[in-house]
């Protein structure tokens, strides 16, 4: 069970021993992963202890032939996936069972850094968690996709807007970006991007446009995101409308796909789009 602060609580079939311990292991973070936040370990405050890539919770009874372990929001865990074991050396993986994740559903989060835990079962049976860690933080709202554009709005956490606020896309890949203007008041953003400029030169391989604000004029950029509720892998649950192009010359036009990646961030995905699939 996950709570809005936080915290998730574990509850694990088995016999309660003196040794027994529930263990979080981070997997090996991807180079170069787009939007990763601060990067901070996991460090326990008053529960659990470990290190930055692994924490060990205790289990207790909490039943009849059932365990529990806490994991409290002071316990900090370093944005990531974290794989879950039990077993007298951390061996035994821990297949998810009923996830109740309702109060992330809406969450806004406090002052200071952004956090977010989500339990989930991954595509072998197994249960993880997915953790977000980011200062500051630009949660995407509402998306409106218009003909050759898309329309963000979110809110900014952790900071707010200021003179010259602006979006960008950035061409993964390379030093190649786009900006337009941020309109909104101290926390609220919104900017609409057109797929044009993106699309020039001609598309001939799929590229993919990650979206950063820039609360202000010299101001560090932020990755645009979604990460305040209860799901932990968006590409398949939030889908959005896609843009053909009818080209004036080339023997391509292109897709415009807004979509998030793996890690909840929110990109544009062009597509090269042979003449005979754009012609009336």
């Amino acid at each position: 069970m996950a709570d809005s602060a936080g915290g998730i609580t574990f509850d694990i079939t088995g016999e309660a021993r003196p040794d027994a311990v529930l263990v979080l292991r981070r997997r090996a973070v991807r180079a170069g992963a787009a939007g990763a936040g601060s990067g901070s370990g996991a460090r326990g405050a008053g529960a659990g202890a470990g290190t930055d890539d692994e924490v060990r919770l205790p289990l207790t009874g909490a039943g009849e032939s059932l365990l529990r372990a806490v994991l409290p929001s002071t316990v900090e865990l370093a944005e990531g996936h974290w794989d879950i074991f039990t077993g007298a050396r951390g061996e035994l993986p821990v297949r998810p069972g009923i996830r109740d994740v309702r109060a992330l559903v809406g969450r806004t989060p406090g002052a200071g850094r952004v956090t977010a835990r989500i339990p989930y079962p991954t595509p072998d049976g197994r249960l993880a968690v997915r953790s977000w860690v980011r200062a500051p933080h630009a949660e995407a709202g509402t998306v409106r996709c218009e003909p050759g554009a898309t329309t963000v709005e979110g809110v900014l956490y952790g900071a707010e807007l200021g003179e010259g606020a602006e979006a960008e896309a950035r061409l993964r890949g390379t030093g190649r970006g786009h900006r337009v203007a941020v309109t909104g008041c101290g926390g609220a953003f919104a900017f609409t991007l057109p797929y044009g400029p993106l699309a020039a030169p001609p598309v001939e391989e799929r590229q993919w446009w990650d979206l950063w604000l820039l609360p202000a004029r010299n101001a560090a950029a932020v990755r645009v995101s979604r990460i305040l509720d209860d799901i932990w892998d968006k590409r398949f649950a939030l889908v959005h409308p896609a843009h053909l192009s009818h080209p004036d010359r080339g023997a391509y036009g292109w897709l415009a796909v807004p979509c998030y990646t793996g890690d909840n961030d929110f990109s544009v995905r062009l597509d090269p789009a042979p003449l005979s699939a754009t012609a009336p």
